[in-house]
Order: structure tokens, then C-alpha cells, then sequence
């Protein structure tokens, strides 16, 4: 499980935060805290205890980025989300050049929360199975990209949701629902259903209708291997 301390000083986006990342396979939380200052004294004692922060700019007493330098310093293996009001180029700039790995901005939807910590995990997962990777892998897996030309996509479909849920589906060892794969992804059947239906009209997936004694027909999907 990853563990997760959440740095955010508005009680009502504390309590999103904590909904949303509960509502995500692999990931506990270990704390919540109102400000940097809160959150170093939290890692002086806890520090084992945390893989990950989803962080707020703008608090009171020590602000996200002035605490982000300062948590790089002497923890520069935690990983950090940005979730925040704070929409200015610089603020941005900052974040991500101090190792922030996403940047969400407020308001921001389940989805939007769900893919930036799936991504996180499943780089975690891929990093900590190797101890050294080969380039193409590393431009594969952990930054996304390809020298193939990508197609057009959808509205509605986001690049980097599309690829976790290729990747899930392609670990299926059986025929799965879109229920099924809602649960493992994290983000709503509705939307699942807008990618499962792109990457069966791109062959990557293909679908078959599962007929029951009662009910209606259930529409079972597998992963077409090249």
C-alpha cells in the first residue's frame, strides 16, 4: 500500500481528498495536516510512514512550495501531488521543477484525482521492480512515449487515463467486465465505458455479449495480444 499524508489547510477539501484517495485501490492514508510547518513535524516522527503527499500551496505559517524545497532536502523520495487553487505559470514552474510528479488543479473531478494517483502507482511499481531499465522502457512506462504517430482522440477520452486503462486491462488474465475493470481502475463505468469502446474500435480490445439465466446479457471484454 502506498501511504499517504495530506497537507492542506481548507477542512472541506481536506475531507475530498481523503474520500477521493480512499476510493483508489492501493493507497492508505497515514495523516492529515493544515501547513508545512505541521507536516515537517509530522515527517520528524512518521516519516516511515509516508510514500506520498498531496499538497496545497497556499496555506498559512510555511506555504506548499517553500515546504516542498525544504521536504526535498531531507526527503527527496516522497513523492508529491500538487492540489491546489493555484493556477499561475510560476506556481507551476516551481512545483514541477522541485519533483512535484502532478499538478491538479482546484475544483477537480474523482477522475481527475484517480488517474494522478494511479499513475503514481503504477510508476512506483514498475521502478521498483527493476534495477535498471533499458531507454525504450523507461520511454514506455514511466514517461509515455512512442515513436508511432497516436491517433486523434476522442472527446472525452484524457491520454494519460487511456493508457492506465489499457495497461489494467492487458494484466486481465480472463474476460472482464466493465464493472470489474471499474473497480481495479478507479474511475466511474460511465466514463470507463468511453475508453473500453475506443480501444475496441482500435483493436486492442475485443467484446463479446455473456448471456445468464436471468438479467440482461452482460458485455464481457479481453485484451487482444500482438
Amino acid at each position: 500500500m502506498i501511504k499517504v499524508l495530506i497537507v492542506e489547510d481548507d477542512p472541506m477539501v481536506t475531507e475530498i481528498n481523503k474520500v477521493y484517495l480512499l476510493k483508489v485501490p492501493g493507497f492508505t492514508l497515514t495523516g492529515m495536516v493544515s501547513n508545512g510547518e505541521e507536516a515537517l513535524q509530522f515527517l520528524k516522527k512518521h516519516a516511515a510512514k509516508v510514500d506520498l503527499i498531496l499538497l496545497d500551496v497556499f496555506m498559512p505559517k510555511l506555504d506548499g512550495l517553500a515546504f516542498l524545497k525544504l521536504l526535498k532536502q531531507t526527503y527527496p523520495l516522497i513523492g508529491i501531488i500538487m492540489v491546489t487553487a493555484a493556477q499561475s505559470s510560476k506556481n507551476i514552474k516551481l512545483a514541477l521543477s522541485q519533483g512535484a510528479v502532478d499538478y491538479i488543479i482546484k475544483p477537480f473531478t474523482f477522475e481527475r484525482m484517480s488517474t494522478a494517483l494511479l499513475n503514481y502507482r503504477n510508476r512506483q511499481q514498475i521502478l521498483n521492480a527493476c534495477d535498471s531499465m533499458e531507454q525504450t522502457v523507461l520511454d514506455k512506462q514511466i514517461f509515455g512515449q512512442s515513436n508511432a504517430a497516436e491517433p486523434e482522440l476522442p472527446k472525452g477520452v484524457e491520454k494519460q487515463t487511456l493508457a492506465l486503462v489499457r495497461e489494467t486491462a492487458s494484466r486481465q488474465t480472463k474476460p472482464f467486465s466493465t464493472q470489474e475493470l471499474s473497480e481495479e481502475v478507479g474511475i466511474s463505468r460511465i466514463s470507463l465505458r468511453k475508453y473500453l469502446s475506443f480501444l475496441e474500435d482500435s483493436g486492442v480490445l475485443q467484446s463479446e455479449l455473456l448471456y445468464r439465466s436471468k438479467g440482461r446479457p452482460l458485455q464481457m471484454y479481453h485484451y487482444v495480444k500482438k
